[in-house]
């Protein structure tokens, strides 16, 4: 055997241990109301790939390869701006960023599976949520945000402008220019798109309605006059948690306190299903601290206790932007450590995650707060939260915007998420994600389920949820097989 021989022979066995791929996948392009490979419309369907980078989730290439078997033809991929640009250097690149995203990419040509890059974060953010670049919102009046934003969309498409396994550019995710109009969104929206056709001019590229993108988002205001533009929506009408009411809104303590307790003893209300732990302060032009928090039921069992000894956990400023609202190493209740408010207009405060109650059931919640020349109101509350799911008849009309939009403009629409948490009752996450999935289809809509993975807990949306330490919680199943119901029309049917 000659080593050219030899050589090919290694090549077969390397070959036979690695996953054959699907066929090469096929640029794609939009073709009136449809996305078309090779000339054949074809329908998206698959899985938000959220919070890739951030919050420590990890995907790895099983994560692809598993969603390719359970026929899923698409991946929306989640990056922030900082994947992408050198720290506090605009137009220097970040090449090891670059690298993860260049390997999610072969992970989908391998497996057959679209890849669609959504700019999760922009610089400046651009909606105000504390995930968005700390929610300043700068983006819609900061001019070198906005040059940092477009050059990056030209840098990322020029280096994926010969790859047909990434189906699209998503320019934003749910933006907000808390502007009466859509002006502010598509005259960036334009300029983005136009910047990147000097440079791919064949690419899809998705773009989205104001006020965080949702279905009556999709209006004759934000439509844009150009070829090849995917539009997309967001949907979580009718599905997932609703809120109550409050357990208090004061009134709580003022001053200078040292280290005092807080507590209420209630029982939940007859529909509440879960409830967040809230620490507000009011109009405080002092300073607050919160530490030492704890939930516990009748028989004294701890539902929830963070003593905030090594950062914030799992809470995170009530709303946006973030800046009153910070994590203090070196102040705490019996050590180092707690979270710190101060000057803040209104109200404002940490929140925590949802946590299961029972309706009806005993409960006592505590924290230690700390004051320092605080003015207004500091107070312990918790927001109660119930399940809100509603049958399919009633989910129609609320879709029906976005389908009048796809109709009228003739272009396609994209649902980029949806998703419903697993703590509803009554099978509410598996019955309310197929009525979804069926409204779609009927319409001839794409969608990507929000969320493949989460750093989180079963009862969220996610279908694999994670701890904090990488490791997994037990599959969603039940969502799973309603899913893969969705992703089956992949093959039965292409559109």
């Amino acid at each position: 055997m000659n080593i050219y021989r030899l050589f090919a022979a290694l090549l077969a066995i390397v070959g036979a241990a690695i996953p054959s791929t699907a066929a090469d996948l096929a640029p794609l392009r939009v073709d009136g109301p449809n996305i078309v490979a090779n000339g054949r419309p074809i329908c998206l369907r698959g899985l938000n790939w959220g919070w890739w980078h951030l919050s420590g989730t990890r995907y790895t290439e099983d994560d692809m390869k598993r969603q390719a078997q359970w026929g899923a033809n698409v991946a929306r991929l989640a990056f922030s701006y900082r994947d992408v640009e050198a720290a506090g250097q605009p137009g220097v690149w970040n090449e090891a960023g670059f690298a993860k995203i260049d390997q999610v990419v072969q992970w989908g040509a391998r497996y057959g599976v679209y890849v669609i890059l959504d700019m999760h974060e922009t610089p400046g953010g651009q909606n105000g949520a504390l995930y968005d670049d700390g929610g300043g919102n700068r983006l819609w009046s900061d001019a070198a945000c906005q040059k940092r934003f477009i050059a990056l969309w030209q840098e990322i498409a020029r280096r994926y402008r010969n790859h047909p396994e990434v189906a699209a550019y998503e320019l934003l995710n749910e933006p907000d220019t808390i502007e009466p109009t859509a002006a502010r969104l598509t005259e960036l929206s334009s300029r983005t798109i136009d910047a990147i056709r000097l440079v791919d001019p064949n690419k899809i590229v998705v773009v989205c309605g104001d006020k965080k993108s949702g279905p009556l988002m999709l209006n004759d205001a934000m439509y844009i006059s150009k070829p090849n533009l995917l539009y997309t929506m967001h949907f979580y009408d009718g599905g997932g948690d609703r809120w109550l009411h409050n357990l208090t809104n004061g009134p709580g303590i003022s001053g200078t306190q040292n280290w005092t307790l807080l507590t209420h003893t209630f029982t939940a209300p007859h529909d509440a299903t879960g409830l967040h732990i809230m620490f507000r302060s009011a109009d405080n032009k002092g300073v607050a601290w919160f530490d030492d928090v704890r939930l516990t039921d009748a028989s004294g069992h701890i539902l929830a206790a963070d003593g905030f000894d090594t950062g914030s956990g799992s809470f995170q400023a009530e709303h946006g932007p973030r800046s009153p609202m910070t994590y203090d190493r070196t102040v705490g209740h019996d050590r180092p450590g707690s979270l710190r408010v101060s000057g803040t207009t209104s109200y404002n405060g940490w929140a925590g995650p949802k946590i299961t109650i029972q309706p009806g059931a005993s409960y006592t919640l505590s924290v230690w707060v700390k004051l320092e020349g605080a003015t207004g109101d500091t107070y312990l509350t918790a927001a109660f939260i119930g399940d809100y799911v509603v049958p399919k008849e009633q989910l129609r009309p609320l879709l029906q915007p976005s389908i009048d939009f796809s109709r009228k403009h003739n272009v396609p629409v994209w649902v980029g998420e949806f998703g419903c948490e697993a703590c509803t009752l009554d099978n509410g996450q598996v019955n309310w994600v197929s009525d979804c999935i069926a409204l779609f289809d009927e319409a001839k809509l794409n969608w990507t389920y929000w969320n493949y993975r989460e750093t989180t807990n079963p009862n969220s949306m996610a279908l694999q949820a994670e701890h904090k330490d990488g490791s997994d919680f037990p599959l969603n199943e039940p969502l799973l097989a309603v899913l893969r119901n969705g992703w089956a029309l992949n093959a039965a049917k292409p559109r």
